[in-house]
């Protein structure tokens, strides 16, 4: 019974790890279009796409399941 009860736990671990890079790298893409949209491709939005890159590795991790083949792609990439 403690097995099962540390999987729930790890489960919800790693889906509110999961809905929080989600949330993260949509703030991170909506930060690169504002920057762009107003003429700025500079440093600043170097860091945020490193940012979005690290974030989208991270959760490329979580969703790394032996029996789950999971492909992201960004409809309208920043």
């Amino acid at each position: 019974m403690d097995e099962i009860n540390q999987l729930i736990l790890n489960t919800e671990q790693r889906a509110a790890a999961i809905a929080k890079l989600f949330q993260l790298i949509q703030m991170d893409t909506e930060i690169i279009e504002q920057y762009r949209a107003n003429g700025m491709d500079d440093a600043h939005v170097k860091q945020y796409v490193e940012i979005r890159q690290n974030n989208l590795q991270k959760l490329n991790d979580l969703l790394d399941v032996p029996k789950l083949n999971i492909h992201l792609t960004f409809d309208k990439a920043a």
